[in-house]
């Protein structure tokens, strides 16, 4: 009885051994590629604490169109007024997209002294993005329609990836007529280098399911 009771017992104990031994091996596997990670991240660091000063020549700064946006649209209202007081205060900043690239990255390609300015051009960046979604809004709300589709239209341009202007310029192209637009706004979502990138296609489509990215503009 104690033989049969035993063998009964066998098969279970053995797939338990080769599932923990499995499990070991994994975590050991897991482990390594970390540990892999870590040191190649800490060697490219390495190399980019060391990059010399380069040129700056080939940034994609950014160039506000005020002649372009609608900067006498109701500017009685407080919130318009500040959008504007805010963004002409930018006239003489420097403003580049570096969304989705690491301080690693800017400092191996620009070198590592002109991260500080790097930084504090993505941070006029960062800015400018959320005035133009605060200005677009209120336009919107005050049924400034055309003003407002300007201004959205211009941080889509510039890559924006605040989630809302994408939806507020989807709803615009609606109010006027040309959903069709609406593919041109996601195939523009799609080139986003930023983790709200499948946020924003998500909701799109999910708004918008009939319209697809062949669709002709």
């Amino acid at each position: 009885m104690k033989l049969l009771s035993l063998a009964s017992r066998l098969p279970f104990t053995l797939m338990l051994f080769f599932l923990m031994a499995f499990f070991f091996v994994n975590i050991k596997k897991t482990d390594a590629k970390k540990r892999k990670a870590r040191e190649d991240f800490l060697e490219k660091e390495r190399r980019a604490n060391g990059t010399r000063r380069q040129s700056l020549d080939s940034v994609d700064f950014i160039v506000i169109p005020y002649d372009d946006l609608p900067m006498d649209v109701a500017v009685d209202d407080d919130m318009v007024k500040s959008c504007i007081h805010d963004i002409e205060l930018m006239k003489n900043d420097k403003i580049a997209n570096f969304t989705g690239i690491t301080n690693t990255d800017l400092k191996l390609e620009y070198g590592a002294p002109n991260i500080t300015q790097l930084s504090a051009f993505d941070a006029n960046f960062t800015a400018l993005c959320r005035i133009l979604q605060d200005w677009g809004e209120r336009l919107f709300e005050l049924e400034e329609y055309e003003a407002s589709l300007k201004v959205v239209e211009f941080a889509i341009r510039i890559r924006s990836d605040v989630s809302a202007t994408y939806y507020l310029c989807a709803e615009l192209y609606e109010h006027f007529d040309t959903k069709e637009k609406i593919a041109r706004l996601k195939r523009t979502a799609q080139t986003l280098n930023s983790a709200m990138q499948p946020i924003i296609c998500r909701k799109l489509d999910e708004l918008y399911p009939d319209i697809s990215d062949i669709d002709t503009i």
